[in-house]
């Protein structure tokens, strides 16, 4: 039987301020998966002192967490940005009892399907839920061999839902264009822009992609800078010189694409398109071949 939450609802949106558990190895809420409903949670706290008790557990599995405040006034955009994520469950601790309330009863989910799919906002929910997965379990600093059986096979299987979701995806890239005169346009046709990058301490370059705006924000703290959304088959086509391949999230999970990967699904995506055209060449001149024979016979008749 469905349970009534309003009254605590209620009180969570007239709270001054609530603690959410972020973990420190995606600078991103926790996120649980329900054993019994599988629904993808976020733990609230009344205050910081519940939170560390919660994260008592978690820190002899090391797994870090950290507790960061919101004010009331940031509620309703930290409740949003979870719709990103795939986020669908609210875990609200306070010293009373832990109460599981749908993310859908504190914020409308936004819906984008009657929008036209090149006007629809980059989002990559799948992808940033199975990325903070896999980054919470893969970044703990213990060694492969130390991991149980099924702590290694759920890590591998996180691994490959991962690549899936990437290849799927479509990224926010961003360009600085350079001052003066000239449409964005005319810049860009010109080369008149800069390409950001992450120089990492091994010196090493990266560049950085976003799965959707919330995280560009992120990066970007207000600079104005000129996006673009991108398929994976053709980040490829964006890589620099000297550029090893490009972050996705660099202020969040920090996923690794690298130079090879992104050239590799570029020739794919290129041989899958030369395939459909001559397939769909072929046809074409099947039809052809069809209609003539017809008319043939027609005219004997």
């Amino acid at each position: 039987m469905a349970i009534d939450n309003t009254f605590i609802i209620n009180q969570i949106r007239t709270r001054k301020s609530m603690v959410v558990a972020f973990c420190a190895y995606t600078n991103m809420p926790l996120v649980v998966c329900d054993p019994e409903t599988f629904n993808d949670q976020v733990f609230v706290f009344e205050n910081e002192k519940l939170l560390q008790e919660f994260a008592k557990p978690y820190t002899e599995k090391k797994i870090l967490l950290r507790g960061v405040k919101y004010m009331n006034k940031d509620f309703l955009k930290f409740f949003s940005s979870l719709f990103l994520c795939d986020v669908n469950e609210i875990v609200f601790v306070n010293t009373k009892a832990n109460y599981h309330i749908q993310l859908d009863k504190f914020v409308k989910k936004p819906d984008f399907s009657k929008l036209e799919p090149q006007k629809r906002p980059v989002t990559n929910p799948s992808l940033l839920l199975t990325g903070m997965y896999f980054a919470q379990e893969a970044a703990r600093p213990i060694k492969p061999e130390d991991r149980t059986e099924e702590e290694a096979e759920n890590l591998k299987e996180l691994q490959e839902e991962l690549g899936a979701n990437m290849a799927r995806g479509r990224f926010i890239v961003a360009i600085e264009l350079n001052e003066g005169p000239g449409t964005p346009a005319e810049k860009l046709k010109n080369n008149e822009y800069k390409v950001p990058i992450i120089k990492m301490k091994d010196e090493s370059i990266w560049q950085p992609a976003f799965t959707d705006t919330f995280e560009f924000n992120k990066y970007a703290k207000g600079k104005p800078m000129t996006t673009m959304a991108v398929p994976f088959a053709l980040l490829g086509s964006f890589l620099t010189k000297d550029s090893k391949g490009f972050m996705v999230n660099p202020m969040g999970i920090k996923l690794i694409a690298n130079r090879d990967m992104l050239l590799a699904a570029a020739k794919n995506a290129a041989e899958a398109i030369k395939k459909q055209q001559e397939a769909a060449a072929a046809q074409g001149e099947g039809q052809t071949g069809e209609e003539q024979n017809g008319e043939e016979q027609s005219d004997e008749t």
